[in-house]
């Protein structure tokens, strides 16, 4: 049998599609820094197209921490082609961190093409620094860079972006202007001096978008009505799913409908968080193709957008709750952003700090807000305390119910919520207070109607992008079959395992 301290595992990542040779080339200089020090591969967690800024959407590298932590792992050493592969961490600690998660466990993390070897010492450990900054660096400069280029291009009229949106299409021209080829969803221009245009879509998509405008208008309909109308008449958006608000908006706010080719509305630097930009600050090259209504009729909805967007007193609001109450005989956020004359929940969100807080106002109760998700929360502690405390295990628990400590060494964090999206916005909150860093989230999903738990979601740390709060949509809900549970025995199995390794 292969030695423990012979066996390795390789991480390789490339930043996108493009790089077709990467993780050949990668994975071939591994292998030649393993035969030089008698070291077995035995494992390959591979990032193909993952850019390196953070832990977001990297699997492998999460799968990688996560057997690494777990003690599950049946290697000794990691094996990086250099700083670089194992991130372009924007916070050079992030990146010394999940190494750190490595080298705690018993496994080190060794950098095959750097001119120096990772064990620890003063040198090495200066320049592993400078190279993760450097790994920084480049990112911020090629950002910069690409923005400058995609800037010129917009200025120049051309569109810069994927999807042209409802009533428009792609068109791929050459160094001339000559039109080329039409592109379809997912096209990408064949020959690297073209440039891409936008032109007139269908003559059934682009008469839904003056409908849109005469709606707002003429007819003075709101974003909602406006989508119920075109929802009940079977047309989709350019995404192939139901109107809503936002889409809505999108149509009547972006010039790109009046023929301005548009660019840097919002920006998102390095992962973080989308923002949107200041209108003096957009690049706009007007009259760049044949648009789809006038300069006018734009201005036009504009103006009209500003006057539906008046203030609601807190007396307003309260009465339309209690009307939409008496009609319905129960509320929720979807029964108010289905009703034609209500105000939509972002108002309630704006004013209240969210529809629980205005249903307190007119003294109405849901099922799930009678304060049973910390009674929820207290079930399920008690449950975990009373079974791990059977098996010769040791819990500690917050006063406020919602994180235990097993063992000393496993945090998890727990919370309740109802199982259906709320706001009619397709997710759901996963939150919890911000008190210390849990190992797992486990949230219990509650039926809104009875109350009772309908399974359980065992979500790792890894998942967590900002560490106490997670958005699910059904789609991605679909997706995380391996962390879905009908009871909670899956945590008693795993801390017997740890217990066990514990104790050899």
């Amino acid at each position: 049998m292969l030695l423990f301290e012979c066996r390795a595992a390789q991480y390789v990542r490339m930043s996108t599609g493009m790089q077709v040779y990467s993780i050949r080339n990668q994975m071939e200089s591994i292998a030649l820094y393993a035969a030089r020090r008698g070291l077995a591969i035995v494992r390959t967690y591979e990032d193909a197209g993952k850019s390196g800024l953070g832990i977001e959407g990297r699997e492998a590298l999460r799968c990688l921490v996560r057997d690494v932590r777990s003690g599950t792992a049946d290697f000794s050493v990691v094996l990086v082609y250099d700083v670089s592969r194992w991130g372009r961490f924007q916070d050079a600690d992030e990146s010394a961190y999940y190494e750190f998660l490595c080298k705690q466990a018993g496994v080190a993390v060794e950098y095959c093409a750097e001119q120096f070897s990772n064990d620890g010492s003063l040198v090495s450990t200066l320049l592993k620094n400078v190279k993760r900054v450097m790994a920084a660096e480049f990112s911020r400069d090629l950002s910069t860079r690409v923005f400058a280029g995609l800037s010129r291009s917009a200025s120049n009229g051309y569109y810069v972006g994927s999807s042209p949106g409802f009533g428009l299409r792609r068109l791929a021209i050459d160094d001339q202007g000559r039109p080329r080829i039409a592109l379809k969803a997912g096209d990408r221009k064949a020959i690297a001096t073209d440039r891409t245009i936008l032109v007139t879509g269908p003559v059934e998509e682009v008469q839904v978008v003056h409908e849109i405008y005469d709606m707002l208008i003429d007819q003075k309909y709101s974003l909602n009505e406006i989508a119920r109308v075109l929802n009940s008449r079977g047309i989709l958006n350019s995404s192939g799913r139901e109107w809503k608000a936002p889409a809505i908006r999108e149509i009547l706010t972006n010039p790109k409908y009046t023929g301005s080719a548009v660019y840097a509305r919002t920006a998102r630097k390095f992962k973080g968080k989308m923002v949107k930009r200041p209108r003096s600050d957009w690049i706009v090259k007007e009259a760049a193709f044949e648009g789809i209504v006038t300069t006018q009729r734009f201005r036009d909805a504009a103006r009209q957008l500003d006057n539906n967007a008046r203030a609601y007193s807190e007396s307003e609001l309260l009465d339309s709750l209690t009307a939409l109450w008496c009609k319905a005989g129960r509320l929720n956020a979807g029964i108010i952003e289905n009703d034609m004359f209500a105000p939509c929940v972002n108002t309630y969100l704006e004013h209240f700090g969210g529809v629980v807080p205005a249903y307190r106002k007119i003294g109405y109760c849901g099922k799930f807000q009678r304060g049973r998700a910390p009674q929820l929360r207290k079930d399920v502690l008690e449950n975990i305390a009373g079974e791990i405390s059977k098996r010769g295990g040791v819990v500690f628990r917050d006063r406020h119910c919602t994180q235990v400590c097993i063992n000393d060494e496993l945090e998890i964090a727990i919370v309740a919520g109802c199982s259906e999206p709320a706001c009619g916005k397709n997710q759901w909150h996963l939150r919890r207070p911000a008190l210390n860093r849990p190992d797992i989230l486990l949230a219990a999903r509650v039926d809104d109607k009875t109350s009772e738990i309908l399974e359980y979601l065992f979500v790792p740390l890894l998942l967590l992008p900002n560490e106490n709060w997670l958005s699910i949509t059904k789609r991605r809900l679909e997706k995380m079959e391996l962390y879905r549970f009908k009871t909670i025995d899956p945590l008693f199995s795993l801390c017997e395992r740890r217990s066990l390794e514990g104790r050899s």
